[in-house]
């Protein structure tokens, strides 16, 4: 009987991304091949996989990096109802300030990302997702104070 609860219980999708700046303060943005916007570091949650688990692999397999430490910034749950894409939880953490060693050793994964650039945060709006727009700035207050947001988004 507890195993058919389980089973009917919805199923949401999960991402998780990273932020990252340079010494400038500028947020790195990746152009991915398959979408029309920029957008950072991250994707999908894989099944028994944690978000932080996620962001640190995806951060490996789509810039090359292996993140040392991940600060967490913020949740938002996103009903989706007026798309085809469906309800997500999407997780944002900080992986912080590259140095120029660093982003020397950025590699990208030419099958999923065709560029990257470090932008300032007025031309990231512009650059990005409306969904990932309304996420940024909170989370970039949440690096400065310390206390991870949450946010949620109806349409």
């Amino acid at each position: 009987m507890t195993e058919n609860y389980y089973d009917n219980l919805p199923k949401k999708r999960m991402g998780a991304g990273v932020l990252f700046m340079d010494t400038t303060h500028k947020i790195l943005l990746l152009k991915p091949v398959y979408k029309d916007h920029w957008g950072i570091p991250g994707g999908v949650v894989d099944s028994q996989e944690s978000p932080k688990a996620a962001c640190i692999r995806e951060i490996q397999e789509e810039i090359g990096l292996t993140p040392t430490s991940l600060q967490f910034l913020s949740v938002g749950y996103f009903a989706n109802r007026n798309n085809n894409k469906g309800e997500s939880l999407q997780f944002l953490f900080y992986g912080g300030v590259l140095s120029a060693e660093e982003i020397a050793r950025i590699r990208l994964a030419k099958q999923e990302i065709e560029a990257y650039q470090f932008v300032d945060l007025a031309t990231a709006l512009t650059m990005i997702s409306s969904d990932m727009a309304k996420r940024l700035p909170p989370a970039l207050a949440s690096i400065d104070t310390g206390v991870p947001v949450y946010l949620e988004t109806l349409d």
